[in-house]
């Protein structure tokens, strides 16, 4: 039984029923709502906003389905001029956060945007409104795709193996062979990334209200601070949060019940080159996720940026600047501790419930961010109610909780694979010298895991900086980070001052992206 209970599985529990709690409080707190507010929000905008969520769910699948397989087939299987170039801008809407992305076309195709502009110099004086939802789904398909991308890349390219060598030598047309072998060989990973852009699109805030969008993420806002009614936004959040368990649930069936075994080998088959109309097409379908989703907006941030950052750039920037820092410094930092600790019981113990702590520890990454602060604000004002003073809500402190909840998953997935590329030898013999488990791991393999912890730390840090919705809910009062701001300005019809924070967004998460990209094509 000892081997089941001691202190380390002790405290690992702790930790991952504390990360587990607020989708655990917000469901048992929507459990028999049913006030005034709520009765009225399920007779007339609840059904709407459930099918809008499901229909931009399926517009954004569809989108960065395309594109992101499409890409990844292109710059796997085929040899072309700029060839890593091309690979490297594809993945880089990735730093740019989908809110931003909406903020910039907001202001291209806005009525007194330059695309009217020009058009009514030419004598157009049509209007066309870009605040709808097809825009939407777009700019989020755009925004996402890469995630698609990066993916299902990462799957063809274990396919270019011997597998392949049959087909071909049998007259496999290059149709057939994508779609009857390299498809199904690929469909973990589309089925992983396809369920990673619905949990975004489920998590998707700043561009919805931006183009008045209403979706389950809008709602929670509304009727949190439109409605001052926590049991209807509770009531609301535990819907997103069946959801995304239904997403994760069908994802698993649709895999249960085929194996897929990806053999590499030496010998690859030589990509081809392409036709020269195949060419052409090939490059026009590459440019345009590029163009749409990181050059314009990058260019119209860049230009924007610069225009205003002499009046921008000044102590409250600064200032912003520091938050920023501090959030995510602090919360990362916990992340890695946290996940350091789930690594080791799992590793060290493997017993019973500790193998499944780190898919348990990375649930809240599947959550959006509003239902997790809505459950972390129910959670602080209890114990505030029952302290009779205000100890913890509004406090740093709880919005770095909040993001520990959100973003722990980040951090695993690199943590597990250290500790597994350790093994337990080097542990075993340290502790056969007499070391304790806390020495073992602080002084012989956190050592040795340096550089995966650093990668970690930068991801998470990265994710978020960038995060909104949930700093929106739990940050102190007046307490600005670079996303809050980038979005109030553009919020108050300042699009073009906010250029100057979306710009420090975007380049302090280029770097990691850059080096995991990097990393990967190894």
């Amino acid at each position: 039984m000892s081997r089941y209970i001691n202190r380390w599985s002790i405290q690992t529990y702790a930790w991952v029923f504390t990360l587990l709690l607020p989708a655990g409080v917000v469901i048992g707190y929507a459990l028999g709502a049913e006030g005034e507010t709520l009765r009225h929000l399920k007779e007339t905008v609840l059904t709407h906003t459930v099918l809008n969520t499901l229909y931009l769910i399926a517009g954004t699948s569809f989108v960065a389905l395309i594109l992101g397989v499409g890409s990844a087939y292109l710059t796997t299987f085929y040899t072309f001029r700029f060839e890593k170039t091309i690979a490297l801008l594809l993945a880089m809407p990735f730093v740019i956060p989908a809110y931003i992305m909406g903020f910039v076309y907001g202001d291209l195709f806005g009525f007194f945007g330059p695309v009217h502009l020009m058009l009514r110099d030419w004598g157009i004086k049509e209007y066309f409104d870009v605040l709808n939802f097809y825009s939407v789904v777009l700019i989020l398909g755009f925004a996402l795709y890469p995630y698609v991308y990066l993916i299902v890349k990462a799957s063809f390219s274990k396919s270019r193996s011997s597998l392949l060598y049959p087909a071909l030598n049998l007259g496999a047309g290059k149709f057939r062979l994508f779609w009857k072998l390299i498809l199904p060989l690929s469909r973990p990973a589309i089925a992983g990334a396809l369920t990673l852009v619905v949990m975004e699109c489920i998590s998707e805030y700043g561009t919805l209200k931006y183009y008045g969008v209403d979706t389950l993420s809008t709602a929670i806002f509304t009727a949190w601070f439109g409605l001052e009614d926590p049991q209807s936004a509770a009531y609301i959040a535990s819907i997103a949060t069946v959801l995304v368990i239904s997403v994760l649930i069908i994802e698993k069936i649709a895999r249960s019940g085929a194996t897929y075994k990806s053999e590499k080998l030496l010998s690859k088959i030589p990509k081809e080159r392409f036709t020269f109309l195949g060419g052409v097409g090939a490059y026009i379908f590459m440019a345009v996720p590029i163009l749409f989703g990181f050059l314009i907006p990058l260019s119209w941030i860049l230009t924007y940026g610069y225009t205003n950052i002499s009046q921008i750039v000044k102590v409250d920037y600064l200032v912003v600047i520091f938050n920023t820092f501090v959030v995510s410094g602090g919360s990362a930092a916990l992340i890695v501790a946290g996940t350091l600790l789930i690594g080791y019981t799992a590793r060290n113990f493997p017993y019973g419930i500790n193998r499944y702590l780190s898919k348990l520890a990375s649930f809240g990454y599947a959550l959006p961010g509003a239902v997790i602060a809505v459950g972390i604000v129910i959670i602080t004002t209890t114990i505030d109610d029952y302290a009779g003073e205000n100890l913890l809500s509004g406090t740093l402190g709880v919005l770095i909780f909040g993001f520990v909840v959100r973003f722990s998953a980040v951090a695993i997935g690199t943590v597990d694979g250290s500790f597994e590329r350790l093994g337990l030898s080097i542990n075993r013999a340290s502790r056969s010298l007499g070391k304790s488990h806390f020495s073992t791991l602080w002084r012989v393999e956190i050592p040795l895991m340096k550089r995966p912890l650093i990668f970690a730390y930068a991801l998470v840090f990265v994710d978020t900086i960038k995060e909104l919705p949930l700093t929106l809910i739990l940050r102190p009062f007046n307490y600005e980070t670079l996303a809050t701001k980038t979005f109030e300005m553009a919020e108050s019809q300042m699009v073009y001052e906010s250029s100057v924070y979306a710009l420090s967004i975007i380049l302090i998460a280029t770097v990691p992206m850059v080096l995991t990209i990097l990393k990967s094509e190894r």
